[in-house]
């Protein structure tokens, strides 16, 4: 089986990476893929419950329906710290990680996209 691991690093409504990270991994999920996403720095608001803009798709239950789909999510674990963001915040089916375990991905993936800066 093929794997597409996706690399978000910016938060859920200041930019389109979001949208497209969701659709990137929705469409390779449907097609059978693995997917793997670690997000990184602002990226790990996307993974945060009640995290919502008004008149804008909520990214948390996006990301939790595709969770459920298979969407593999690991967070950074320093960059929840240094937000303050708890095990309580995030979103089930998302993990805190290490920058150790994103090369482990990035070196097991056939197709690796990053998302943001």
């Amino acid at each position: 089986m093929k794997t597409l691991t996706l690399f978000l690093t910016t938060t859920p409504y200041a930019y389109e990476n979001t949208h497209t990270a969701l659709q990137l991994a929705r469409a390779a999920l449907q097609k059978g893929l693995q997917v793997n996403l670690f997000a990184s720095a602002d990226g790990v608001y996307n993974f945060t419950r009640d995290h919502q803009a008004k008149g804008l798709p909520n990214a948390g239950q996006e990301f939790a329906a595709l969770i459920e789909q298979g969407l593999h999510v690991e967070l950074c674990g320093t960059c929840l710290n240094f937000r303050g963001i708890r095990a309580t915040d995030y979103l089930p089916g998302s993990e805190p990680s290490s920058m150790k375990r994103l090369f482990g991905m990035v070196k097991a993936s056939d197709i690796f996209v990053t998302l943001g800066s």
